[in-house]
């Protein structure tokens, strides 16, 4: 078994609703950098009857196809009970047993292999040397850190009120509540749900902080309102960091030009079935009120001030994928 491998990975951690998407969206349009939104995560029960975000179903995509090959001629393991492996080792509940692993252990040593054949074969059938996934999950962040070393770690964060304030507006929209992986019906009463979101921002973002010390020539902190004010800089830094050419994404970036969707099969429904052009704009909170606010204050500060979000990332621009003119 090879001991490293030739691919770059680049695995973004956060919470949900931080604009993860367009940012990983916008990333992809370098030529050296496959991005297929949330990889890992995205193999859940059922995801080859999905549809990718390019409209493709995945179990008639020729690039997963051939992605799967790829896999199988490295591993000698079939990619569907593979594919389910991983997404298992994903879950929120394998955060401490992937950070307290041996690393010669039989799980950890056959989760590497797995996942960097995963990696590599992505890298193969796009013709990219860089691999973005967007999944967020901190065990898979955890496990990746300790155990795969040509990684670095992007942790993108959002005002814990922007946050909130988007798991409101898809809860008031689709009745539910998602949290690790759970379903919740929600018909009128929001106060529970907004109390948990925050917490799991604080909770979350802390835990980030703390992998941040231990590795901290691989870690990167990213801002959702840095990516709407100064887009340019920020992926200067990002090149910077990971020693990749962006160049394709930053002229996207600045003449706000459409963007052709992946093959991603998991990620924001904005992404699928059509164009997307990077287009910023500032915007405040539709859906908390100032009780709402105050409550999310008290359950994220002082981090939340520490991020800035109580100073000058305050006014909460907001980001839009707006689709293509028809």
């Amino acid at each position: 078994m090879r001991q490293t491998s030739p691919t770059k990975y680049l695995y973004i951690v956060g919470r949900g609703h931080s604009g993860s998407t367009i940012f990983s969206i916008l990333v992809g349009q370098s030529s050296a950098v496959a991005s297929e939104g949330e990889i890992i995560g995205g193999f859940r029960r059922g995801y080859e009857g999905k549809r990718c975000a390019n409209r493709e179903v995945f179990s008639e995509s020729a690039f997963w196809a051939e992605v799967g090959s790829a896999f199988e001629r490295r591993t000698g393991a079939g990619f569907p009970d593979a594919a389910r492996w991983l997404n298992g080792r994903a879950h929120y509940t394998q955060i401490l047993p992937n950070l307290l692993a041996a690393s010669g252990s039989a799980a950890v040593l056959e989760t590497k292999r797995l996942v960097e054949a995963l990696y590599d074969s992505m890298s193969e059938a796009s013709n990219r040397p860089v691999v973005l996934d967007s999944t967020k999950e901190l065990a898979t962040a955890v496990f990746l850190l300790r155990h795969v070393g040509p990684l670095k770690l992007i942790h993108f964060v959002r005002s814990p009120f922007g946050v909130v304030d988007s798991y409101l507006k898809r809860i008031k929209s689709v009745k539910r509540f998602d949290m690790f992986r759970m379903h919740f019906r929600v018909e009128r009463h929001y106060f529970v749900p907004m109390v948990v979101s925050a917490i799991v921002w604080t909770l979350e973002n802390f835990f980030c902080e703390l992998l941040r010390l231990f590795y901290p020539g691989r870690f990167i902190r990213l801002h959702y309102e840095d990516l709407c004010e100064q887009p340019i800089a920020l992926l200067e830094r990002l090149e910077r960091f990971a020693g990749v050419s962006l160049a394709e994404s930053k002229q996207a970036a600045a003449e706000r030009r459409v963007m052709q969707p992946s093959h991603a099969i998991s990620g924001n429904e904005l992404m699928r079935g059509r164009d997307i052009a990077f287009s910023p704009q500032r915007g405040l909170t539709r859906h908390l009120t100032p009780f709402d606010k105050a409550i999310v204050t008290l359950c994220t500060f002082p981090l939340a001030m520490a991020y800035g979000y109580f100073g000058r990332r305050s006014a909460k621009p907001a980001l839009l994928m707006r689709p293509s003119p028809q």
